[in-house]
């Protein structure tokens, strides 16, 4: 089993939109996915169709002293949904227990391929890391990704994912030749264009692959699925 997060430099970026595509793209090749949402906004069940007003999911039972297992979604064959869940509006927001996601990953290594982990995008003094085998940075070709990678450790991720990059736009190709020369031998860099197409799946309640099988964003992601499993650990 391998596990995954992605980790944003900063919110806003279209994770949960990367992530739901990933796991699709990812099944689509015969692979055991579940997804993991760690966000209290509990936005990724969005993308499979999971009605807004849904209150069931990992947090929630952790709450009521259930095991988070019994908020699994089988959303396709193959692709299981572990949404965060609706807790109360009186609930404080915290981190995700590391060392508790640690555990959990080791019992749900039995059943799956891959543990997909949508990671909030909390403060500093509130994020704690769940650990996972791949750690992806998701940036966006502009300047405030760019002064906030600048205060990163980059060694820590595995892979640079630029996000909604326009090719026509000579800001965004300037910073990406920058970073490329930038980690160069430090930190490989995937890119994901920008498409519409994103956007629509969203609003169909759907995942890229399965709404938009041929658009270039698509293709995008079917090749960081293809670049995830040849960092599987050996």
């Amino acid at each position: 089993m391998t596990s995954l997060a992605l980790h944003g430099v900063r919110g806003g970026l279209g994770r949960s939109a990367l992530l739901a595509a990933l796991g699709y793209a990812l099944q689509e090749v015969g692979e055991r996915v579940l997804l993991i949402d760690l966000c209290p906004d509990n936005l990724l069940g969005l993308h499979f169709n999971l009605p807004l007003d849904t209150r069931e999911g990992w947090a929630l039972a952790e709450r009521e002293g259930r095991p988070c297992t019994d908020a699994v979604y089988e959303v396709l064959d193959g692709l299981w949904l572990m949404p965060f869940g609706a807790l109360p509006a009186d609930a404080p927001q915290r981190a995700p227990d590391a060392a508790a996601w640690d555990a959990r990953q080791v019992e749900l290594a039995k059943h799956f391929d891959w543990l997909l982990f949508d990671v909030p995008q909390l403060p500093a003094d509130v994020a704690a890391r769940v650990e996972t085998d791949v750690r992806v940075l998701v940036a966006e070709a502009e300047m405030a990704s760019h002064l906030l990678l600048g205060r990163r450790q980059v060694e820590h991720y595995d892979l640079l994912l630029v996000n909604r990059y326009d090719p026509a736009s000579r800001l965004q190709s300037d910073l990406l030749m920058v970073w490329r020369d930038l980690y160069r031998g430090q930190l490989p860099i995937q890119v994901v264009h920008r498409d519409e197409a994103f956007l629509e799946a969203l609003a169909c309640k759907a995942p890229l692959g399965h709404y938009a099988p041929q658009s270039l964003a698509c293709r995008d992601v079917q090749s960081l699925a293809v670049r995830c499993l040849t960092r599987r650990p050996s």
